[in-house]
């Protein structure tokens, strides 16, 4: 019922991501859908206060070339649990110092590792739909199984760079990796 419920969310999130009245929206696209996950990713996941002070703005980042065509647009100034959500586009885990959340693109895959590497530690929330992400060492995969989007979440990437994910998070994951029994 909670996996049926956030799948709702999701799609009803990506639907208020769109401009336009709800009677002519298009459903959802694959990348729209994505985007809702970010943010409600921003929503459930917990940064130390140090890496993310009361009231700072929480950045999201994309590393590489942008697969959203235009779907990350409407988060701009959202807000999440007291933070204004503030987008931006880096070339390189060198750029990555100021973001929360980096959603690694797919034409980054011949680099994942180093780039995994350099954002080890550093409290950053690491997302990519790049097969085998969470497997590798990022904090949450995002995977499409029968149709629907759904994500894989690397427990122990998490602890690593101090985030910490709500249960009903983790409860949502498809597999999550990194703890006893998994």
């Amino acid at each position: 019922m909670i996996r049926r419920l956030f799948g709702r969310l999701a799609f009803l999130i990506a639907l208020n991501l769109g401009a336009g009245p709800a009677w002519t929206a298009e459903p959802p696209g694959e990348y729209q859908i994505k985007a809702a996950y970010l943010l409600n990713f921003a929503r459930y996941v917990e940064w130390p206060a140090v890496r993310l002070p009361t009231g700072a703005p929480l950045r999201l980042c994309v590393l590489g070339r942008d697969p959203f065509g235009g779907a990350l647009i409407g988060l701009e100034g959202r807000q999440v649990n007291g933070h204004e959500m503030r987008l931006r586009q880096i070339e390189g885990v060198d750029q990555a110092g100021d973001c929360h959340l980096v959603f690694i693109a797919d034409s980054e895959e011949r680099r994942l590792g180093l780039l995994l590497r350099g954002l080890a530690g550093k409290g950053v929330l690491s997302v990519s739909d790049t097969d085998g992400f969470a497997e590798a060492g990022g904090s949450i995969g995002l995977v499409v199984e029968d149709g629907r989007v759904r994500f894989d979440i690397n427990q122990a990437a998490l602890q690593r760079d101090g985030l910490r994910a709500s249960s009903q998070l983790l409860r949502l994951g498809r597999n999550v990796l990194g703890v006893r029994g998994f």
